[in-house]
Order: structure tokens, then C-alpha cells, then sequence
């Protein structure tokens, strides 16, 4: 065979492989939405003692003041009284955070909200808490007993992708380690800040004068509209879920201690959104005999932990 015929046959023989080819080209998609989980909103409430008590300084002895308008009057010395005050007397109580529109580089901003009564005074509609994030959250509570509240929300929320499918299991826990202040920088320790702060606290602690207690409300939905509360209108708190919601639950109230209290909420569907709200509430003016708060300078770092999550991987 010839050299000439030799590449002859080659390139036919090539030429069928080549036709002999086969290929396809195929495309496909990644679409990418993980959960979200943010403090949201925040308010303040100070309730009205319900009458005027006076004791002892120092016992639990009731007392009554009489007037020391004349030397012949003998004044029962030593003789404190807390008033049952009015309206102006909850201001003092007020509520400090930062916030910025959620999802936003910007920096946050510092506001203040003043207790004005026993209805929870919130920093923002429920309808524009979710667009907010909040930071640097903390109570000044300044009245004479022990009468103020306070509430976080915690806003969720689920991949935007339809059908996520499963169902989350949704559980709350609280705590509150108490401290003194030190130094006047202590009333500037936000966050994880605890410069002029002592928590190694002996004696009489802040959450047992204050009797200090925690409830939590969940609700869920599939938009934002319908993952909200309907909040009474005397107290400001939650009643129960707008129209629309698919999963509400709530708990009883109950003492926080430095020992963190979990609570189960249950189990809901491929939730969208939900929201958590804590309410914090000094409850030590409802007793008999009431404590005036005291004036050294103490308070307590109320920790909170919000977990939506599928069962299956935990």
C-alpha cells in the first residue's frame, strides 16, 4: 500500500468516528434562601401601686407618719412610705436601644421610650418591626418600688423559597444573672459590654427584691400580616394571633433566676415568619408590703435564647 492511499484511509476512518459522536448540553439552577433570626422590637410599661404603704425603715413593721408640724406630736421616726403615685411617676422608667432598617450597612441609631402607665409602650408598630433591627437594649427603672416591665421581640425568617416542607420545632429560654454597678460606666454596658459591672453579687440579689418574671408569646404565619399578635388594648400585651396565623402559643408567666428556664412551644409547619416575644416584669410592688427599691446602683443581664429548628438535625 502506497503512502498516498494509506492517509487516504485514515481520514475516512477518522471521518466515521467523528460521525459516530454524540454530546448534550444541559443546564441547571441553584436557588439559594436560608432563615433569618433578629431582635426586632422592644417596649416599656410601669405599673400604679395599688395604695400608699409605709414601714419601719429596715423592718417589715408597718408604720403610720404623722405630722411634724408641732413639738407636742410624737412622730413615728424612721417612718418610710412609698406612694402609690400617679400617671407623671412612671416616666422615670424608660427604655434604651439602637436600631437600624434590618438587613442595612447603616449604622444604628439611639433612641429612647418612656414608660407612660401599664400599658407596654412599644418602640415600633408591629408592622414595622420587621424591617428593624435592634441592639444595645436596657431598662433605667427609677421608681420609688419595684414596678417595671419591659418586652423583646424576636422577629424569624424562613428561606423565601415555597414548600420548604417539614415541620420546626420552636423553643424559648431565659435568664437573668444579677450584678452590681461599680462604676458609672456600668450604665453604658450594652451588648456584651460589662465594664463597671460586678456580677460575683452576695446577699440580697436584684431579681429576688424585684421579683423578677418572664412570659413568652410565639406566633407564626405565612407573611409577615399574619405572623402578629393581637394586643389588648388596656395592657399591651398579646391575647392571642391576627387572623391568618398558623401557629400561636404562649406560656405562663414564671420567676427568671440566673438558672436559664427553657420552653417547649410545640411544632409548626415550614414556618415563614414567627415572632417571640419575652416580657420581663418587676412584680414585687403586688405584694403586701412592697420594697422600695433600693438605691444602690444594681440591676440584672436578662439573657435570651430563641431556637426554631427541624428535629431532624439536632
Amino acid at each position: 500500500m502506497g503512502k498516498m492511499n494509506f492517509i487516504v484511509i485514515m481520514t475516512l476512518l477518522l471521518g466515521l468516528v467523528q460521525a459516530n459522536a454524540i454530546s448534550l448540553r444541559f443546564k441547571s439552577k441553584i436557588f439559594s434562601s436560608g432563615p433569618d433570626i433578629y431582635a426586632c422590637n422592644a417596649g416599656v410599661a410601669s405599673a400604679f401601686m395599688q395604695n400608699s404603704v409605709c414601714y419601719f425603715k429596715g423592718t417589715k413593721n408597718f408604720c403610720t407618719p404623722t405630722s411634724c408640724s408641732t413639738a407636742k406630736e410624737n412622730c413615728n421616726t424612721n417612718c418610710i412610705c412609698i406612694d402609690k403615685g400617679g400617671q407623671g411617676e412612671t416616666y422615670v422608667n424608660k427604655l434604651l436601644l439602637k436600631y437600624k432598617t434590618y438587613n442595612s450597612a447603616a449604622a444604628a441609631v439611639p433612641f429612647t421610650k418612656n414608660a407612660a402607665g401599664p400599658k407596654f409602650e412599644a418602640v415600633f408598630s408591629s408592622a414595622d418591626s420587621w424591617n428593624r433591627e435592634i441592639s444595645d437594649v436596657a431598662t433605667h427603672f427609677m421608681t420609688e418600688a419595684y414596678t417595671g416591665s419591659y418586652f423583646i421581640d424576636i422577629c424569624y425568617r424562613g428561606t423565601q423559597i415555597p414548600n420548604g416542607g417539614g415541620y420546626f420545632v420552636l423553643s424559648s429560654e431565659a435568664s437573668a444573672i444579677p450584678f452590681l454597678v461599680t462604676d458609672l460606666l456600668g450604665y453604658g454596658s450594652f451588648d456584651n459590654n460589662r465594664n463597671g459591672l460586678d456580677f460575683n453579687v452576695v446577699g440580697e440579689i436584684y431579681t429576688e427584691k424585684a421579683g423578677l418574671t418572664v412570659e413568652r408569646h410565639v406566633v407564626c404565619g405565612t407573611s409577615s400580616a399574619t405572623s402578629d399578635f393581637v394586643i389588648n388594648g388596656t395592657t399591651g400585651v398579646p391575647s392571642g394571633p391576627v387572623s391568618g396565623a398558623t401557629f400561636y402559643n404562649s406560656s405562663a408567666e414564671a420567676s427568671l433566676r440566673a438558672s436559664a428556664q427553657t420552653v417547649s412551644h410545640g411544632s409548626t409547619i415550614d414556618p415563614k415568619f414567627c415572632k417571640v416575644r419575652y416580657i420581663f416584669r418587676e412584680t414585687n410592688w403586688k405584694t403586701a408590703l412592697p420594697l422600695k427599691r433600693d438605691n444602690q446602683g444594681e440591676g440584672a443581664e436578662v439573657c435570651t435564647y430563641t431556637k426554631i429548628s427541624d428535629p431532624s438535625q439536632d
